[in-house]
């Protein structure tokens, strides 16, 4: 499957994952129609980092997470339109296709301002506990209180590009890891998709004997189980 855009072939590689808009709604505890309209809406236009077409249209790992930076400015109210414009600025100062999966995209700051302000040389968006802006050193600038439920949850590489998703909040048992299943959720130092641990529970299996039968922890269990009910939610 490919698509190309600008005369440029996007598809899918062997260590980048593959998502499917069903797939970036579980993983993200995402709306599936949420999913499908930004998609449609943002990605295709602005981002051009999907590849297949219609219900099958997909992203890579690094698409994923500049997805989930997109869905958390956008929660914190940053406007579609702001974020798209210091998407472009980023992508060339980094000189990266996925600015917002890179580390040093991010400059940790507090700040509490509710004030918007435009100048020509930055663009800013400001609300009571995050700051976003994009000036001369194309960062964006958010609050320690965001970074602590945000960048976290990812870890980078040596490249400052992201390598690997912990989706449940505080907890790492539960990681996306392009390398292994195809970038779909396993349990942490095992190959072992949460999937495969869910079904077991959903046919009546009882935690302790998954624990027995995988030689996993009863807290890696209970995560992976609790990992789909709140995506079923």
């Amino acid at each position: 499957m490919t698509a190309e855009k600008e005369n440029i072939v996007i598809a899918p590689k062997l260590g980048e994952g593959i998502y499917y808009l069903k797939d970036i709604a579980v993983i993200l505890h995402l709306d599936y129609q949420l999913v499908r309209r930004w998609i449609a809406g943002y990605w295709d236009e602005d981002f051009k980092s999907t590849f297949g077409t219609g219900k099958n249209r997909a992203l890579n790992f690094h698409s994923l997470i500049e997805f989930y930076t997109f869905y958390k400015l956008r929660e914190k109210g940053v406007p579609a339109q702001q974020l798209r414009k210091i998407h472009g600025i980023m992508s060339e100062e980094l000189n990266s296709q996925y600015p917002f999966a890179k580390a040093d995209a991010f400059n940790i700051e507090h700040r509490t301002s509710k004030k918007t302000a435009k100048t020509k040389k930055a663009v800013y968006y400001t609300s009571e506990d995050s700051f976003v802006k994009a000036d001369g050193k194309h960062q964006i600038t958010i609050s320690e209180t965001f970074v602590k439920q945000f960048v976290e949850k990812i870890e980078y590489d040596k490249n400052n590009l992201a390598k690997r998703f912990f989706p449940l909040k505080n907890s790492k048992n539960i990681v996306v890891d392009p390398h292994h299943q195809f970038g779909q959720p396993t349990i942490e130092g095992t190959n072992i998709k949460t999937k495969t641990i869910y079904h077991l529970h959903l046919g009546g299996e009882t935690n302790e004997n998954i624990c027995m039968l995988y030689s996993l922890s009863p807290e890696k269990v209970k995560d992976a189980i609790s990992f789909h009910l709140k995506s079923a939610a």
